[in-house]
């Protein structure tokens, strides 16, 4: 604006809130705690927040710009003065203590990191500083400079990387732990099988099956990986063609695996046709039924309704469910919703994987808590 100084118009225009503060009273009240012995403004007042208030209004606000008016919530005639006990919110304890340490310490800048709140009680991460004028090596907190900045934006995405930075070492250690457990089991079984022991046939044929079975679980492993990954690059494909839904459930359930045993089928009388990949529909029924082994209930089915347009596919079982707020966590890379008892984590890719490739399909895939049943239903596009 046309007569205002460099200084005034960025105070005036900024949307950082920005107040002249004026601590001559708290310095007199210092100097008599000094006087008194004490040693420490920290330790005399504490952390206690009613201590808190009953301190800043030593401070005196000589200005403030219409971005403190909005932060703070008072208008301009009630921010001025001493300080209103009123705008200390819990967790913002941090600043003030800074604040009154910088005048103790006689430090001209002073830092805090602390939780602030709006005057609808929404809390936000903020930082503030406190500067005051060196004259003549001292600073001059009568006419000190406060600033305060919402850095929530900042923080979580700081606190979102550090969640997928701990996910993902779950993730590896986790990884590690389901590919050694059955290349133990197939290393130790190969080798007694090749040392010449004698051995019955029906001891060689559970050792081969053994090693069948284990040999399959680190391949599916290995397929939900290269999946994940292929499609966080935008490099995963799927061929859309008409499938027979019934057939490839059959074929799923006849390669067998431990999650295969004991499913029952509930199919239509007639054909059931979708649009999607029978490579990918299989994984993702493997998928499904192997969360059913480890986290379900005992009853364990495979469900299949014609509708007009859709196709779905249920794989239910009758386990205790999920509380609401896991029922879309469930879907997303790394989380895991369960820790079973007597298992290590799992690699938690499977559901996500499971979704990824049902909308590449033009489907969906959902989860749902309904009549003591846990269900994942899977939606395809009917084919015509």
């Amino acid at each position: 604006m046309r007569g205002w100084s460099s200084f005034e118009n960025l105070f005036r225009t900024s949307p950082i809130p920005i107040m002249e503060q004026d601590y001559t009273q708290l310095m007199g009240w210092i100097g008599e705690l000094r006087r008194s012995g004490v040693v420490s403004i920290r330790d005399h007042v504490g952390t206690d927040i009613e201590a808190i208030r009953a301190v800043v209004p030593m401070i005196r606000i000589v200005a403030a710009n219409p971005a403190t008016v909005r932060a703070v919530g008072l208008p301009l005639d009630e921010i001025l003065g001493p300080i209103d006990p009123r705008i200390v919110n819990e967790g913002s304890e941090n600043s003030w203590l800074a604040q009154f340490d910088a005048v103790w310490n006689r430090y001209p800048v002073a830092h805090a990191s602390f939780t602030a709140a709006t005057p609808n009680g929404r809390s936000y991460d903020a930082e503030s500083t406190l500067s005051a004028p060196v004259i003549d090596g001292k600073p001059d907190f009568s006419r000190a400079v406060f600033t305060l900045i919402d850095v929530s934006n900042y923080r979580n995405e700081e606190r979102r990387m550090l969640e997928l930075m701990e996910a993902k070492n779950r993730f590896l250690a986790s990884v590690s732990h389901e590919i050694r457990t059955p290349l133990t089991a197939i290393l130790g079984f190969s080798r007694i099988l090749d040392d010449g022991s004698t051995l019955g046939p029906e001891e060689r044929s559970v050792m081969v099956s053994s090693i069948v079975q284990h040999s399959q679980e680190v391949a599916d492993l290995v397929e939900d990986l290269l999946v994940a990954a292929r499609t966080e690059m935008g490099q995963i494909e799927v061929v859309n063609e008409t499938l027979d839904v019934i057939d490839q459930i059959r074929r799923t359930l006849d390669a067998g695996g431990t999650y295969t045993t004991g499913v029952t089928l509930d199919l239509p009388l007639g054909e059931a046709r979708a649009i999607g990949d029978p490579a990918r529909f299989r994984q993702i029924l493997r998928n499904l039924l192997t969360n059913a082994e480890r986290y379900g209930g005992p009853i364990v089915s495979v469900n299949v309704r014609c509708r007009e347009e859709e196709i779905s596919v249920e794989v239910a079982d009758n386990g205790s469910g999920l509380p609401a707020s896991a029922c879309e966590q469930i879907f997303e890379l790394y989380h895991r919703a369960h820790e079973a008892s007597g298992r290590p984590g799992e690699v938690g890719i499977g559901l996500a994987v499971s979704r990824q490739l049902a909308e590449l399909m033009g489907g969906t895939l959902e989860y749902r808590h309904e009549s003591g049943r846990s269900v994942f239903r899977l939606l395809l596009r009917r084919a015509s």
